[in-house]
């Protein structure tokens, strides 16, 4: 049974967004609680060093705490903070940028820039649903409970597009009918500037009666459509004949795009794209700002994707290198950018998290290198850093500790840091996107004993 403990006294706010207390001489997380709340809890893990928790009962309110709009908030593991204002929610995250850079990147008087913020709901052009049937034969489409792998049934979301929030009653309308209804994993949805896409995903091919099902729903509500390839038959490759709004997973037929001031990049609805397309513009633009690229300049796009940054900055410079990990994305970057008629960038593929030295592009010596790695960093390139000639590192981040690590590499290996920001990609939740850039300042700084 749970561990129940009665008033016990919130210190502070960690880095997610959770309650620090104190309790038989051990820290404890709170989910839910807030500083200088007083709460009764239920622990939930016990680890040797610290314990988990989730508030039951605030006996003494936090002047910060707001009541969540969502009503599947209690149950749903998608938006964690919704019940802490706006304002401090940002200001959490800042901190948790500052206090990474200082505790683990050795950095002080870090620069902080102020943040890019835009509307804090119905910002996410992409969510993955998923598609369970309950014991008792009830559909439930939606996203995971926190702390486990069950699906909580929702028939909107209050963070999506609009327009992607209003797709999902439909479906519980659709699939019961279908034949193949037991067998469909998730459903990705994706919107764009064409509009709305949905990714179909199964474990047994569709039948006949499926997909025209799907496809009606599909003509009805105005969506592209995706499934598997190879288990589409003749009635889908007429229908594409006739122009219906349908397209198969696998086709090098990018059908969504968005524009980046003068730039147009497409994707298929399964590519990896920034899921908040106001802060992504901002972004961008604020890497154009920081940089302060020359036409001489000849720059390196690490972890390019299908050309988010790498297409704008070659508007601004000699040339660009993007290097991308996935192969379909580098096809992708290509495609984008003879679509915008940009000759100057060039995209190659690589597996970043090895040594890069002999690699072709990484023979030449590059004044600018922008970097936006996965949660994981990007350790090994900023060891390798010196090697490329850079005198301006861009470091984009999805995770402040690797971040704060790779800061460290990058300060023995001569680069200085002199501006860093917060990103509010994720409103309503602990996720912490942010931007540093760094300049080499031509000494190489010793490392301690």
């Amino acid at each position: 049974m749970p561990e129940l403990v009665s008033e016990l006294p919130i210190e502070r706010l960690s880095h997610d967004g959770r309650g620090i207390a104190r309790h038989k001489g051990k820290t404890v997380f709170v989910e839910g609680a807030l500083a200088g709340e007083v709460v009764s809890i239920h622990i939930t893990k016990t680890h040797r060093r610290f314990d988990e928790a989730v508030c039951e009962v605030v006996h003494s309110q936090s002047p910060d705490r707001v009541t969540p709009s969502c009503e599947y908030y209690q149950q749903c593991g998608g938006c964690g903070l919704q019940h802490l204002t706006l304002e401090r929610q940002r200001e959490v995250k800042q901190s948790a940028l500052v206090d990474q850079l200082e505790r683990f990147g050795k950095l002080t008087d870090i620069p902080v820039q102020a943040m890019l913020a835009d509307a804090p709901w119905g910002y996410r052009r992409k969510a993955r649903l998923g598609v369970k049937w309950s014991r008792q034969e009830e559909l439930i489409i939606g996203f995971r409970e926190k702390g486990s792998s069950h699906l909580v049934s929702i028939q909107h979301c209050a963070v999506l597009h609009p327009e992607l929030s209003a797709i999902i009653p439909s479906l519980y309308q659709l699939i019961p009918e279908l034949e193949s209804r037991r067998t469909i994993g998730h459903l990705e949805l994706a919107h764009s500037d064409e509009g709305c896409a949905l990714v179909v995903r199964h474990l047994k091919a569709l039948s006949h009666k499926d997909q025209m099902l799907w496809l009606n729903w599909a003509e009805e509500h105005s969506i592209q459509l995706y499934w598997q390839k190879d288990q589409a038959d003749s009635l889908v490759k007429a229908c594409l004949e006739k122009g219906k709004p349908v397209m198969l997973s696998g086709d090098d037929l990018p059908v969504l795009s968005y524009r980046h001031n003068d730039v147009t990049l497409t994707f298929q609805p399964n590519d990896f794209i920034q899921v908040n397309p106001a802060i992504n513009q901002q972004m961008v633009n604020q890497a154009l700002e920081w940089l302060q690229l020359k036409e001489s300049d000849v720059v390196l796009d690490l972890f390019a994707g299908f050309g988010n940054f790498s297409l704008p900055l070659a508007k601004k410079v000699a040339s660009v290198t993007g290097v991308e990990g996935a192969a379909n994305l580098v096809r992708q970057a290509r495609v984008n950018a003879k679509l915008n008629g940009i000759e100057n960038a060039f995209f190659e593929a690589a597996d970043l998290s090895q040594a890069f030295k002999g690699l072709s592009w990484a023979k030449t010596r590059y004044n600018v290198v922008l970097l936006d790695p996965p949660r994981t960093g990007a350790q090994t390139i900023c060891e390798q850093m010196k090697s490329l000639g850079a005198k301006k590192v861009l470091y984009v981040s999805c995770n402040p500790s690797t971040l704060a690590r790779d800061s460290a590499i990058l300060a023995e290996q001569g680069f200085r840091l002199v501006k860093a920001g917060i990103m509010d990609m994720f409103p309503q939740t602990a996720h912490v996107e942010s931007m540093a850039l760094f300049e080499r300042s031509g000494k190489k700084k010793k490392k301690q004993a």
